[in-house]
């Protein structure tokens, strides 16, 4: 007859450690021995890794296999090294067992005595079953009690740290620079208004290691960044400088608060949060459109904000409170046409910086504000030059490549338009740092620079598409309300400028 051997261990790291390898081995020597005698023909291997043993049979990528090839009458036993091995819960062990049995496949332990064809037998499963599951508890429980004991003195007991730490020789968690400054990256151009897709791309024009392969662990994969990866860092708490533990905890405990080495300031944390919830309507409704006024719109009557939608033809700002989450729409508040709104603040924006007048004193105190340390721009600036520079040489390679014959001219033009589109991504950057550059260097030579930076603007702004640093710089936000004209419901939307004490009516 022909059988079925099952293994499994329930986490990457005992497969590491050879315990699976372990149960195989003794498997082959088993059948070697006893296979004669016990009229077993031959035998197929079932292992199943990192997978635990409270999951149900069928639920298990090789317990899968095991149940089908035993429904096609394809084995007549499963063997297995201990009964903890197939399973730690009594009742996925007698589930199994039943399932089995109504297939009259046995099931058979190589270190345990058991015969499941007698009711002591079936009684001394149950019995092992159940110690399983008392030991699982017991380590689970153990487990916990330690992992509070070290929260308490500050260790880390969250498995893998967050990208940017390392675990240090006192189980505490120490920043690691090259991710750390990849991190405060990430923040930085996020709060300056970069989305999460763009981010990603830049970063990987920039040739920045993500998460997993600057650890270099077992599923690295292609070592692209995707907007995935800069969620979770926007949302990881513990750049701010703490981390609770235990949130999730089934059995209620009061969660641990672990104080780690902070890398972004909890102001640069709670603004990236504030813009994630901001803009989740805008990315759900822009497909790929991008608002002019993102994070700026608020909704009159609620006071929330307003974002991208797209919807009947076109594109609108809508208030996140007209949307039904169960509870019912709590504003009534009418969207307003995106382009309408937008053509309007830009127009009105190229007139105010046609005529600054007065502003300048208002705008030097701004500026002074909003520019950033000139050190980071200069950091970043000298990077991106380098990428750059790789940019040109990896060119360079692909020709050289193409010449001599090693690749084809397809693969050489795929790869061409690949680093064409990095390039580009990356000298936009580069403008934009530069740009930023000038303005830090204009504050510092007083109001006369931000004189000739505003005065250079109002040249340039009939030529200007429309811009959203710009509309960011001089606008502090804008009310969208919904009124009655002539028995008819209309917008209605205030804009508040940085520079002005009033509100102009549009």
């Amino acid at each position: 007859m022909r059988v079925a051997f099952y293994g499994r261990v329930s986490t990457e790291e005992q497969a590491d450690r050879g315990n699976i390898t372990g149960q195989v081995e003794f498997a082959r020597k088993y059948f070697d021995l006893h296979g004669p005698a016990e009229n077993i023909d031959g035998y197929e291997m079932y292992l199943d890794e990192g997978v635990s043993g409270t999951i149900p049979l069928e639920e298990r990528p090789e317990g899968a296999r095991l149940l089908a090839d035993a429904r096609a009458g394809k084995i007549s036993a499963v063997y297995f090294y201990r009964l903890d091995r197939l399973a730690r819960s009594t009742q996925v062990v007698l589930n199994t067992y039943n399932e089995l049995e109504r297939l009259d496949v046995s099931i058979k332990s190589m270190t345990e005595a058991f015969d499941t064809a007698t009711p002591v037998g079936k009684f001394f499963m149950t019995l092992l079953a159940s110690v399983a599951a008392l030991e699982r508890d017991t380590i689970l429980e153990r487990t916990q009690m330690g992992k509070e004991r070290k929260a308490r003195e500050g260790c880390w007991t969250s498995g893998p740290p967050p990208f940017g730490y390392r675990i240090g020789p006192d189980k505490r968690l120490v920043i690691f620079p090259p991710e750390a400054e990849t991190v405060r990256l990430v923040f930085r151009l996020y709060n300056e208004g970069m989305n999460m897709v763009s981010l990603a791309e830049y970063l990987n024009a920039r040739g920045i290691p993500t998460p997993t392969a600057s650890k270099r662990t077992r599923k690295a994969s292609t070592g692209l960044w995707h907007a995935g990866h800069i969620s979770i860092i926007l949302r990881t708490a513990a750049y701010m400088g703490e981390y609770r533990t235990m949130r999730r905890s089934r059995k209620k405990r009061n969660p641990a608060v672990i104080k780690v080495p902070a890398i972004v300031s909890a102001e640069e944390f709670s603004r990236a949060n504030r813009l994630l919830v901001e803009n989740v309507g805008a990315a759900r409704g822009s497909r790929g459109r991008r608002y002019l006024l993102r994070g700026l719109v608020y909704c009159g009557r609620c006071g929330l904000a307003m974002v991208g939608n797209r919807g009947g033809g076109g594109f609108y700002y809508r208030c996140t409170g007209t949307v039904n989450h169960g509870r019912g729409k709590s504003c009534g508040n009418k969207q307003v046409r995106a382009a309408d709104i937008e053509q309007a603040v830009w127009g009105d924006i190229r007139e105010f910086l046609k005529r600054p007048g007065s502003v300048l004193e208002k705008a030097m105190s701004l500026l002074e504000q909003e520019s950033v340390d000139v050190d980071p721009v200069e950091q970043e600036l000298g990077r991106v030059e380098m990428a750059v520079e790789e940019k040109k040489r990896a060119r360079a390679r692909v020709l050289s490549l193409a010449a001599r014959g090693m690749i084809t001219g397809l693969e050489a033009e795929k790869e061409l338009n690949a680093i064409a589109v990095e390039t580009n991504l990356l000298n936009n950057r580069r403008n934009e740092l530069l740009s930023r550059h000038l303005q830090s260097r204009a504050v510092r030579s007083g109001p006369a620079g931000v004189d000739l930076t505003l005065e250079r603007l109002s040249r340039r702004i009939d030529g200007l598409a429309p811009s959203g640093e710009i509309v960011r710089l001089l606008v502090e936000r804008i009310v969208v309300d919904t009124e009655v004209r002539d028995g008819k419901r209309v917008s209605r939307a205030d804009v508040y400028y940085r520079f002005r004490q009033e509100a102009d009516g549009g």
